[in-house]
């Protein structure tokens, strides 16, 4: 490592904020100028006093002896310190209003300048939207695109494994530092997701902890390095909807998928769509509508032979009519019995059966919210 990103490694420990780190580096640029300019008024006016404090005692010392932890840690887990002023600073996020100075990288480092999409949703995700994640991560990534998410459990977790199920490429944006990946439960997708060529992304100090604030500025940065954010479910109230903003702000394309009325994890996405966003219920129409940005991709396009399964498909497995005719209600959402007992304008004693008939053929299972079909 360089005196230059020696200098900038002891920086990120200081937990600036992207504009103070992005100050910086306009305003000097080389991190050992930055260093040995640091009691000058021009520093102290981008520097809170802790940070302040901080910079001087990680000074006292040489700093191979102060960043002795982190330097250790990076003999363990080869990992890259890209600052905005190296070559490979990906473009995409250079046009934020204030996109960090600094990104730590483990992985396929490539990537970061790769065509993408981000896939976001719910951490407390139905097992539908969980199936539907993963099956249009794997189509997305097939297709040529990287898929970008935020390693969060829930939906997140599912489109970085659908990508790595078809062998394609997936880059994480996390909202704690390389060395504390969070969730912990995680670890071992973060470790996968780098084996797979993949690549973890962190505009945080390496140790730094999983806080609140740091979420939503990871979110933009999901944004910022796609092409547009596809948000497969999502509450009203939901970090999601943070990220969907964020494309907005940035002029990317924002896809959301709809779901019944009736399932309250899929409110956001419907507001979205209201608002102007585009509803997709297939893979293809997120490359359709991308094709300008794509024309590449969009010709070698070819949809993987275990496409989407659909209802009729399901349906054409040798079961009883009324069986057939109960299983076509289903979509990808928990359905309530007393709505299916509704629709088919029977009693709820036949239904049930019924139901239980189907659960036993693994076909549907029951939920909270109800029974859902098993893809």
């Amino acid at each position: 490592m360089d005196d230059h990103h020696l200098a900038w490694l002891a920086l990120t420990e200081l937990n600036l904020s992207f504009k103070q780190s992005r100050l910086l580096a306009q305003e000097l640029g080389d991190g050992a100028t930055i260093l040995e300019q640091q009691h000058t008024a021009l520093i102290k006016q981008i520097l809170n006093p802790q940070q302040q404090q901080a910079l001087t005692k990680l000074t006292q010392k040489p700093l191979p002896q102060s960043l002795e932890k982190q330097l250790l840690w990076l003999q363990q887990h080869p990992a890259q310190l890209l600052l905005f002023d190296d070559l490979d600073y990906p473009d995409s996020l250079r046009c934020m209003h204030y996109s960090p100075a600094f990104l730590w990288l483990r992985g396929r480092t490539k990537l970061l300048n790769e065509p993408a999409i981000a896939m976001v949703g719910a951490r407390a995700a139905t097992a539908g939207a969980m199936a539907m994640a993963k099956q249009f991560a794997g189509h997305l990534a097939s297709s040529g695109l990287t898929i970008v998410s935020g390693l969060a459990l829930g939906i997140d977790g599912a489109c970085h494994q659908g990508a790595l199920d078809v062998q394609g490429d997936t880059m994480a944006v996390l909202g704690a530092g390389l060395g504390k990946i969070y969730p912990a439960r995680h670890q071992s997708l973060a470790q996968r997701i780098v084996d797979g060529g993949g690549l973890l992304v962190s505009p945080w100090p390496l140790m730094a902890k999983p806080l609140a604030y740091r979420f939503p500025a990871r979110n933009g940065i999901i944004s910022g390095l796609s092409l547009g954010v596809l948000v497969v479910e999502a509450a009203l109230r939901s970090g999601s909807l943070i990220t969907a903003k964020a494309a907005m702000e940035q002029g990317r394309e924002v896809f959301a998928m709809p779901s019944s009325v009736h399932n309250n994890q899929a409110q956001g996405c419907h507001q979205l769509i209201r608002d102007g966003a585009i509803l997709v219920d297939q893979p293809q129409q997120i490359i359709t509508e991308l094709a300008p940005q794509l024309r590449s991709l969009v010709a070698r396009y070819q949809p993987p032979d275990n496409q989407i399964k659909t209802t009729d498909a399901i349906c054409d497995a040798d079961l009883a009519e009324e069986l057939q005719i109960l299983l076509r209600l289903f979509s990808y959402d928990p359905v309530p019995v007393d709505i299916l007992c509704a629709q088919l304008a029977q009693p709820y004693n036949i239904v049930a059966a019924q139901l239980i008939e189907l659960e036993l053929l693994g076909l549907v299972r029951v939920t909270g919210a109800g029974y859902e079909k098993v893809f």
